[in-house]
């Protein structure tokens, strides 16, 4: 997976609209590029939040691999930080706080929260539409989740 921040390459807009599949999955390596490397545990809690998501459970593993690789190019082809609001949008607002759960949990995979990380959660969030106590919410639940 090539490492960079989603922020740090204007390249435009986002070619085509995304499904929810394609949005979570984006998310998902966005996050994990924040900080320019993707630790082992932040990829073995990818593979599964993926897996165990109720929503990819019935697909194939070729369907979500391809996925995958889709959403890894289009973040290395176009603007990631557009990328990221794409996919925020694309998340119906009831699932916009699991969403972010998500995404704050892979992140705490290896029990800690770099700067850019904190920063990439921040962005998330104002572009989830989340309320700022809804955030705050949802990251101590999984700070909590992932002290043990």
């Amino acid at each position: 997976m090539a490492k960079s921040s989603p922020t740090s390459r204007p390249r435009g807009r986002t070619k085509k609209t995304l499904g929810l599949d394609e949005a979570l999955i984006a998310l998902f390596i966005g996050a994990m590029q924040a900080n320019a490397h993707a630790s082992r545990e932040e990829l073995a809690r990818a593979h599964h939040l993926i897996w165990s998501a109720r929503r990819f459970r019935r697909k194939s593993g070729d369907t979500v691999g391809r996925i995958i690789e889709e959403m890894k190019q289009r973040l290395e082809d176009e603007d990631a930080a557009a990328l990221m609001r794409a996919s925020a949008r694309a998340v119906p607002a009831r699932l916009r706080p699991s969403a972010f759960a998500l995404v704050a949990d892979l992140l705490l995979a290896d029990g800690k929260i770099e700067a850019t990380e904190r920063r990439f959660l921040h962005r998330l969030a104002a572009d989830l539409q989340l309320r700022p106590e809804e955030a705050t919410r949802v990251m101590e639940a999984m700070l909590v989740k992932n002290r043990l």
